[in-house]
């Protein structure tokens, strides 16, 4: 006979995001009407595109996931949400891949970010950048005068061979 094997492992994961993903989804409406945005239905189809990936998606990436889903947009409005969903920070623009990835961590806000992109299977995952990086960053900065107006690191790298 076959040993079954637990799907536990798999299902606590899934949850995991799903949970994950709903936060994000939460927290980027709410956002959205403290910024005085009206919530529409192409906004939310967007953030829900968003909120359970691990991959930076492009405009048309977000696009094709909402058709296929069942659901009814134009690149051009998901381009608009983006600009909009950046401006309030609530995404970041990730210049290594060209695409877009939810910012989950609290004190995110768009401006202080660091990604690291893993280069075999481009996922993202944001790091928070130590306070002494930012200010040294900025020290810099205004030495040569200038005013940081946002901090954005981006690293690509592979795991760690143990």
């Amino acid at each position: 006979m076959k040993e079954r094997r637990s799907r536990e492992p798999q299902l606590g994961k899934a949850s995991a995001v799903l949970d994950e993903a709903r936060v994000y989804e939460e927290h980027a409406l709410s956002e959205l009407r403290a910024a005085g945005y009206r919530i529409t239905m192409p906004r939310v189809q967007v953030i829900r595109a968003l909120a359970d990936t691990k991959k930076a998606l492009s405009a048309y990436a977000i696009h094709e996931k909402i058709i296929n889903g069942g659901g009814k947009i134009d690149v051009v409005s998901v381009y608009r949400i983006l600009t909009t969903l950046q401006e309030v920070g609530l995404i970041h623009h990730v210049g290594v891949v060209d695409g877009y990835f939810p910012c989950r961590m609290a004190t995110c806000q768009g401006r202080r970010t660091e990604v690291v992109v893993f280069e075999e299977s481009n996922e993202v995952m944001e790091l928070s950048i130590p306070q002494q990086v930012i200010d040294a960053i900025e020290e810099q900065a205004s030495k040569s005068g200038f005013d940081a107006v946002s901090i954005k690191v981006e690293v690509t790298a592979n795991p760690t061979k143990a």
